[in-house]
C-alpha cells in the first residue's frame, strides 16, 4: 500500500475516533482528567525506556565513528531530556515559529542600555563553521589588491558573520543582525547578476538531524538585512505506519545560482533528516518537501524537478556544482529509508536531469568540477562511513578511483582520512590551477607528479603528526574558498572557526601557510560555566566546558569580551570554583571529574576526584555529566548511574588531599530509579537535592555521611527531566525546572517540597534549562535559561507569571547554564553557540532598568497578509509610515481613528516581508514590527 493511501485510512481512523470522542460521556471525560497526568507520566517513562539512543549515547567515539554517529553524544542525551512525554520526542521545528512571534511583541523589561547582558568571551576561539562567502561587493578599491578582504561566515549555531579584512589577524568578526538568533548557516552564494543579492541557507542534515534550520533567506542590500523566502515548519505532520513526519523545509544542504543569459536561477538542494523517535524507529523533518528546487523569480516562488528513485521517493539531494559550460551537477545522499546516495544527475539547460552516474553503497557524496577541462571531475563518496576518491576525465563515462590520503596521525587508519566521519567532514576542492584539495580530520593536496597526497595541516603534535611539518588548524574540516582575484589565498571552516591562507597553493611543509581567523568569533558552544565568588578587583575569573574547544578559562577577565586559554583539549563540561580553598572542578565526558590548582589552573598539578572505572566494558554517568560542589566540606557529587542500569550518587570527599586521596562511596536507595540530571547541596553539606529524569525530585538528608535518607518530595504533576534546581530567597523556598517540550517547566515551593506551584504562567513551549531568583526583590523578579535565550518575570509571586524574553545585549540562543557571583549578584551566563556573557541583578530590577512605553495603539495581526486592524484611545487622524528594517520609507497613509473603535487598513499591496510600522497622532508615536506573507 503506498504512502497516500496509508495516510487516508488514517485521517478517516483519526475522524471517527474524533467523532466518538465528542460522543463520549461527561462521566468519562471528568475521569480522563482526573487520570491526565498520571497517563503523560506513564508514556514519558515508557519513551524513555524505550529510547533509540539507549545504547548509542554510551559509545566511544571509535564506536560512534564506526556506526555512523556524530563524535559527540551530547545531543542524543538532549534529545532523551527535551521529549515531549505525549509526542515521545523533542518538537524544535517550533522554536523558529515562537521566536518570531515574540520577536514581533513590545518588549518592556530587558531593553535598557545601562545593564545590557555583556559578551565576555571567548574571543579567540572559533566554532563549527560551514558556509563562507568572500563579500562580491568588496571591489573597486583605491588599490585592486585590497579586493574581496571582506568576508561572510556562518556557524551552525551561533548565526552569520563578517570581517572587514580577513588579511588581517587583527580584524574583528561582527555579527549580522535580522537573522534569527540561533540560526544554522549551512551555506551562502551571491546573485551572479546583482552583487548585493546574496542567499544563505539553513539546518545541515549529516548529524541526524539536530542541526534544525528554517530555510532559505534572502539579503538585497548585501547582507545588511534578511528575510525568509522559504521554509521552515509548515505546521502539519503525519503518522505513516512506524514512521512520523514533520512536514517543512529544514535541512538545506546547498544553493546554487546560475547566471543563465542574463537571467538568475537559483537551484537549492533541499534535504529531509531523521530526528529520532522514541515510539518509532523514524521521526523524519521535511521527507515529503525533500528535492531539487529551483526559482527564477529572484525566491519568490519555486518550483521541484521530479529527480526520483524508482518507488517515486524524492532523491535526497546533497551538492549542488557549475562546471566551466555552465552546466548543472547534483550529487546525492542517502537516507533513513536505506535509499543510496552516490547519483550524480547532469542538466544542460537547467530544466531537464538526466541521471549520468551511480556509485555503488555510497552515501554522501560531493563532486567537483575542473575550473580548466571540460568534462573533468573529482568525487568524494562516502562509503561505509570511509570517504572514497574518484575521478573522471570524460564527463562519467568512465570513473576511477584515486588513492586516497594517508592522514599521518597514528590514531587514523591508512585508508580513512576521515576517520569514519565521512558523513560529517568532507570537503573537496580545486582552484583555477586544478590544485585538488580534500577535508576529513586534517587537510591535504594532491601531487600530481607522485599521484598522492601531501599534508598541509595537523590538529595536534603527536600520535605520528610530529613527525611532519604543517600548519596548526582545528580538526573536522567543512568548507574551503578561494578569494576570487587570488586563487592562493583561501579560507578553511572548520570546528574550530574559520583559517585563513595566503599561500594555499604553496602550502605543503609550511608550518605557517594557514593561521587561525576567529577574532571574536565567538560561536563557541558552552555546556556549563562557572564565575569565581572572590578576587573580583582585578577582574572576573570566569571557568567553562565546552564542545570540542576543551575546559577554558579567564582568569582577571576585564569588562567586555576576553581571550581565554585552554586548559586541557577536548569536551570539556561541568566546571566550578572554590577559590576559598584554591581549587577548581573541570570534567570531560561521562564520570570523569578533575581537581585543578586555581587560580594557576595546571592540569599536570591536578588529579582526578571521580573517573570512569572501566570505561571499556561500561560507562558511568552520561556524556555532559551532572555534578555538584559541597565548597564548605570539599566534597563533589555526581552522577555515578552505571550504563547497565544501577542509578548512583557518587559522594566523593577529602577532594583537597591529593591524588589517590579521594574518598569514593556511591548512593543507591529504591527512590533513586532514574539517573540524576540536576543535584543542589545546601550551605551546611547535609541536603542534597537530585532531580531525576524521570521528573521525581528527592530529598536526601544526611547526604555527608553514608547513611543517607531519601524521600521523594515530587510534585503528582511533575512531568518530565528535571534540569535544574535551585534555592529561592532561602533553603525553604526551591525552583525546580524541566527539560521538556510538552510539560509546565517551572515550579516552585515554599515548604522545601511539601507543596508546590507551577509558575509556567503564559510562557511558550520551549526547554527551560535553569533558573535562579533575583536576591535583591522579595521573591518577585526571577530568570530563567532556555532554548530561546533569558526570559524574565517581575510576578513570580503570582499563580501565573508574566514571561518575558530578556536577552538585550545577547541573542535568542540556548542558554544551559546560569551561575550567580554571590558578592555583587553579577550572572553568568552560559550559551551554546554564542560564548558567555554577565549581567547583574539590580535592585528593584533583574538585568536591566524597566521601560515602558505608553500603548497608545492597539494593532493586530502583526503577522499577516497585509490586512490588519488598528486601535486608538483617542479620536483623530494618525499618519502611518511603515519602513524597512534598514529604515527606509516605503509607504505612508493616513487614516481617521475613533477612540475604542477598530479600524482597518490595508498594507497588501507591499512585498512580503518584515516592516516597522510607525503610528502618529498628534504628539502620540508608537512603532510596531509586522510581517507580512
Amino acid at each position: 500500500m503506498d504512502r497516500t493511501k496509508k495516510r487516508r485510512i488514517f485521517y478517516i481512523l483519526l475522524f471517527l475516533a474524533i467523532i466518538g470522542y465528542v460522543l463520549s460521556s461527561k462521566t468519562k471525560k471528568d475521569e480522563e482528567k482526573k487520570t491526565s497526568k498520571k497517563t503523560l507520566q506513564q508514556k514519558h517513562a515508557f519513551h524513555l525506556e524505550n529510547s533509540p539512543f539507549s545504547s548509542s549515547k554510551y559509545l566511544s567515539r571509535s564506536d560512534r565513528k564506526e556506526q555512523g554517529l556524530p563524535p559527540n553524544a551530547y545531543y542524543e542525551q538532549q534529545w532523551e531530556l527535551t521529549i515531549n512525554p505525549n509526542l515521545g520526542r523533542p518538537t524544535p521545528e517550533n522554536l523558529v515559529r515562537i521566536q518570531q512571534e515574540f520577536e514581533l511583541q513590545e518588549r518592556t523589561p530587558g531593553d535598557a542600555s545601562d545593564n545590557l547582558w555583556e559578551e565576555r568571551g571567548p574571543n579567540n576561539i572559533g566554532g563549527r563553521t560551514r558556509a563562507i562567502l568572500f563579500d562580491p561587493n568588496d571591489t573597486n578599491n583605491a588599490n585592486p589588491a585590497d579586493d574581496y578582504t571582506r568576508v561572510f561566515a556562518g556557524s551552525v549555531s551561533g548565526g552569520l558573520w563578517v570581517n572587514d579584512d580577513i588579511t588581517d589577524a587583527n580584524s574583528s568578526w561582527q555579527l549580522v543582525a535580522g537573522l534569527p538568533d540561533n540560526i544554522s548557516v549551512t551555506v551562502l552564494v551571491a546573485d551572479p547578476n546583482n552583487s548585493n543579492t546574496l542567499y544563505l541557507g539553513s539546518g545541515e542534515s549529516y548529524t541526524s538531524g539536530f542541526g534544525v534550520g528554517s530555510g532559505i533567506y534572502k539579503s538585497m542590500d548585501g547582507g545588511a538585512t534578511w528575510q525568509q523566502i522559504l521554509g521552515g515548519n509548515a505546521g502539519t505532520s503525519s503518522v505513516d505506519g512506524a514512521s512520523y513526519y514533520v512536514d517543512g523545509i529544514f535541512h538545506v544542504n546547498d544553493i546554487v545560482a546560475r547566471n543563465n543569459n542574463g537571467t538568475t536561477e537559483i537551484y537549492a538542494a533541499i534535504a529531509s533528516a531523521s530526528y529520532r523517535d522514541a515510539a518509532a524507529p523514524f521521526n523524519i523533518l521535511g521527507f515529503d518537501e525533500r528535492g531539487l528546487y529551483k526559482s527564477i523569480d529572484d525566491g519568490t516562488t519555486w518550483s521541484r524537478f521530479p529527480l526520483q528513485y524508482p518507488s517515486g521517493i524524492y532523491v535526497n539531494p546533497n551538492d549542488i556544482e557549475l562546471d566551466i559550460n555552465n552546466n548543472i551537477w547534483l550529487a546525492t545522499t542517502d537516507d533513513f529509508f536505506n535509499n543510496p546516495g552516490g547519483y550524480i544527475y547532469q542538466s544542460t539547460d537547467g530544466n531537464t536531469f538526466t541521471l549520468q552516474h551511480t556509485i555503488a553503497n555510497a552515501q554522501r557524496t560531493e563532486i567537483e568540477p575542473s575550473s580548466t577541462t571540460a568534462g573533468t571531475f573529482w568525487i568524494l563518496a562516502e562509503i561505509n562511513r570511509q570517504a572514497d576518491v574518484l575521478f573522471t576525465d570524460n564527463n562519467f563515462m568512465s570513473v576511477n578511483t584515486i588513492a586516497e590520503p594517508n592522514d599521518a596521525d597514528t590514531g587514523i587508519s591508512a585508508t580513512d582520512f576521515t576517520r569514519g566521519q565521512a558523513f560529517y567532514d568532507l570537503v573537496i576542492e580545486a582552484d583555477e590551477n586544478n590544485n585538488l584539495y580534500v577535508g576529513g580530520i586534517d587537510l591535504f593536496k594532491y601531487n600530481t607528479i607522485t599521484e598522492d597526497w601531501d599534508q598541509i595541516s595537523k590538529w595536534k603534535n603527536d600520535s605520528g603528526l610530529q613527525n611532519i611539518t604543517a600548519s596548526f588548524v582545528h580538526a573536522d574540516q567543512h568548507a574551503i574558498v578561494f578569494r576570487p582575484n587570488n586563487g592562493n589565498h583561501a579560507l578553511i571552516g572548520n570546528d574550530g572557526g574559520v583559517y585563513f591562507s595566503d599561500a594555499f597553493s604553496t602550502s605543503v611543509n609550511n608550518a605557517t601557510a594557514i593561521q587561525p581567523r576567529v577574532k571574536d568569533y565567538n560561536v563557541t558552544q558552552f555546556y556549563y560555566g562557572a564565575i569565581a565568588d572572590a578576587d573580583i578587583l582585578d577582574g572576573d575569573d570566569i571557568l567553562g566546558g565546552t564542545q570540542d574547544n576543551g575546559n577554558l578559562a579567564a582568569i582577571d577577565a576585564t569588562a567586555g569580551i576576553n581571550n581565554f586559554s585552554t586548559i586541557i583539549t577536548g569536551d570539556g563540561a561541568y566546571t566550578e570554583i572554590d577559590e576559598a580553598d584554591g581549587y577548581a572542578v573541570i570534567s570531560f565526558p561521562f564520570l570523569n571529574h578533575a581537581y585543578v590548582p586555581y587560580p594557576s589552573l595546571d592540569i599536570f598539578s591536578g588529579y582526578f576526584i571521580a573517573f570512569e572505572s572501566n570505561p571499556f566494558s561500561f560507562r558511568e554517568g552520561e556524556f555532559i555529566n551532572v555534578a555538584e560542589l559541597d565548597k564548605t566540606n570539599n566534597r563533589l557529587f555526581t552522577n555515578a548511574s552505571i550504563s547497565n542500569g544501577a542509578f548512583q550518587i557518587g559522594q566523593h570527599s577529602n577532594i583537597t588531599g591529593g591524588n589517590g586521596n579521594v574518598i569514593t562511596f556511591e548512593f543507591v536507595d529504591p527512590l533513586l530509579n532514574n539517573p540524576p540530571t540536576a543535584l543542589k547541596i545546601s550551605a551546611d553539606g547535609q541536603t542534597l537535592y537530585a532531580g531525576l529524569k524521570n521528573g521525581r525530585l528527592l530529598k536526601i538528608d544526611n547526604a555527608h555521611t553514608e547513611t543517607p535518607t531519601f524521600t521523594n518530595i515530587s510534585d503528582p504533576n511533575f512531568v518530565g527531566s528535571i534540569s535544574d534546581i535551585e534555592f529561592g530567597l532561602n533553603e525553604n523556598q526551591l525552583l525546580v525546572t524541566f527539560h521538556n517540550y510538552g510539560v509546565d517547566n517551572i515550579w516552585y515551593s515554599n515548604d522545601q517540597g511539601v507543596s508546590w506551584n507551577s509558575k509556567e504562567g503564559n510562557l511558550p513551549d520551549l526547554p527551560v534549562k535553569c533558573i535562579l531568583m533575583n536576591p535583591l526583590t522579595n521573591g518577585v523578579e526571577a530568570i530563567i535559561g532556555t532554548e530561546l535565550g533569558v526570559w524574565r518575570t517581575q510576578n513570580f509571586e503570582t499563580a501565573s507569571p508574566t514571561w518575558i524574553q530578556s536577552d538585550n545585549g545577547m541573542r535568542a540562543v540556548p542558554v544551559l547554564d546560569l551561575d550567580m557571583r554571590a558578592s555583587d549578584k553579577v550572572v553568568l551566563a552560559t550559551t551554546h553557540g554564542r560564548g558567555l556573557f554577565t549581567g547583574q541583578f539590580l535592585s528593584g530590577t533583574l538585568a536591566t532598568t524597566e521601560i515602558q512605553a505608553e500603548n497608545n495603539f492597539t494593532i493586530y495581526p502583526t503577522i499577516s497578509d497585509g490586512n490588519m486592524t488598528l486601535g486608538a484611545n483617542e479620536n483623530g487622524l494618525a499618519t502611518l509610515t511603515t519602513y524597512t528594517l534598514a529604515g527606509q520609507q516605503v509607504n505612508q497613509q493616513t487614516i481617521n481613528l475613533t477612540k475604542n473603535t477598530k479600524t482597518n487598513f490595508n498594507l497588501s499591496h507591499m512585498a512580503s516581508g518584515v516592516y516597522i510600522l510607525k503610528i502618529q497622532q498628534g504628539e502620540k508615536i508608537q512603532t510596531k514590527k509586522i510581517i507580512i506573507n
